[in-house]
């Protein structure tokens, strides 16, 4: 009978294990500042389409990114590096040839050859507004 419950208990401590490894293997890592440069802008539809720039391949030649919600949680940034002040810009602020570093989640990043992605933030790097 103690065999029976000892083997019991351990069983239910292995699968315990098991499970909770399982968890940690579905957790979504947010990767942030990943470098990117504006190739073509869909205004019509707020969409941007970004290549890698600098160190990493990310995005490939041409990575659609759906900027819908970015434009509704206004999640679209501009950090002025001389003075670190940070303003919200508008979509309509960005440009073919621009900068950005994007925040997105390596479950979007997966994503990528499949099509459009939605991600978390876009900064603008290029240093070109006067945002008061």
């Amino acid at each position: 009978m103690k065999k029976t419950v000892a083997t019991l208990v351990l069983i239910i401590i292995c699968f315990c294990g098991l499970v909770a490894c399982n968890q940690e293997d579905r957790e979504d890592i947010l990767h942030l500042g990943i470098n990117a440069e504006i190739i073509e802008i869909d205004t019509d539809n707020q969409i941007v389409y970004v290549t890698d720039f600098g160190e990493g391949k990310v995005f490939g030649e041409k990575c659609a990114i759906d900027c819908k919600k970015l434009i509704e949680d206004q999640e679209i940034l501009y950090v002025d590096y001389d003075t670190e002040e940070v303003s919200l810009i508008q979509f309509t602020d960005l440009t073919v040839g621009d900068k950005v570093t994007i925040n997105a989640y390596e479950s979007q990043l997966n994503c990528i050859t499949d099509g459009m992605i939605e991600v978390e933030q876009i900064q603008l790097s290029t240093q070109r507004l006067n945002v008061d």
